[in-house]
């Protein structure tokens, strides 16, 4: 039996008239009408209201009605899947929300300014070029910053090692300058992070450690003395690796 006349036969059963029934379910007469003579279905809300008004299964209301069982299927479906679409975009949401407020405080943080005037700010998106090495020992240095990484660039003069030496005396000099962060070429650190202490620049990143102190608003020192001047050019980066290989290339050519 199609569902129209079980509404209708449970109706007239329960002495009803279709509009005692639409004031029950908060619907009108005409839509009561309408399910009677099967022109619309009620939806799954309104058949389980149904069911429990005349004590009747709701299986029992919908099982031989291939058509409404499709329809109420469907539904479903597509409820199941709304309800999953609103639970993946709530979800986006609050990441997007946490993700944005992470960087407005880190934004906030970088840009505070200490009692002697210095911000992490003033390392971020920042490059720089050697200015002063009372070591002589480099030919060439550049330090670059970015939001989130540090790349160093170093050319320098192996002509201080004697040539005369052993490999391992040779070896040991190479070493002592590594750990003075005199990398040779092209090295890029991950996870920067500045912090500012006084009037030094603490500057931090996956096996790269360097205090800066500023000297001036476009000059800095190391803890070895060697001053930095800052850098105006714009992708400093993609510069410093295209140095890197054509130095290579000119070192080949030799």
């Amino acid at each position: 039996m199609e569902i129209g006349k079980k509404l209708k036969e449970k109706r007239v059963d329960a002495n009803l008239t279709q509009k005692e029934l639409s004031d029950i379910l908060h619907v009108s007469r005409q839509t009561i009408s309408s399910w009677e003579v099967g022109r619309t279905y009620p939806d799954l809300n309104v058949l389980l209201s149904i069911s429990e008004l005349y004590n009747v299964p709701l299986d029992d209301l919908v099982k031989e009605d291939s058509k409404l069982v499709d329809d109420i299927t469907l539904k479903v479906k597509k409820s199941e899947r709304r309800k999953v679409f609103n639970i993946l975009l709530s979800f986006l949401l609050v990441v997007v929300t946490v993700l944005g407020l992470v960087y407005i405080y880190q934004d906030y943080q970088n840009n505070q300014t200490n009692a002697e005037g210095l911000s992490p700010s003033d390392i971020y998106n920042t490059s720089w070029e050697v200015h002063f090495d009372p070591t002589r020992e480099r030919l060439e240095s550049f330090l670059s910053f970015d939001q989130n990484s540090a790349v160093t660039f170093n050319r320098y003069q192996l002509s201080f090692v004697d040539p005369q030496v052993s490999p391992d005396e040779h070896e040991v000099v190479l070493e002592e300058w590594l750990s003075r962060g005199i990398a040779d070429g092209v090295n890029s650190y991950q996870n920067l992070e500045v912090e500012v202490d006084g009037d030094n620049y603490v500057v931090s990143a996956q096996g790269f450690l360097m205090e800066l102190t500023r000297l001036s608003s476009t000059i800095i020192r190391d803890s070895n003395g060697i001053e930095y001047r800052k850098v105006l050019e714009q992708d400093i980066h993609e510069d410093l690796h295209m140095m890197a290989e054509y130095y290579e290339e000119e070192y080949y050519e030799e």
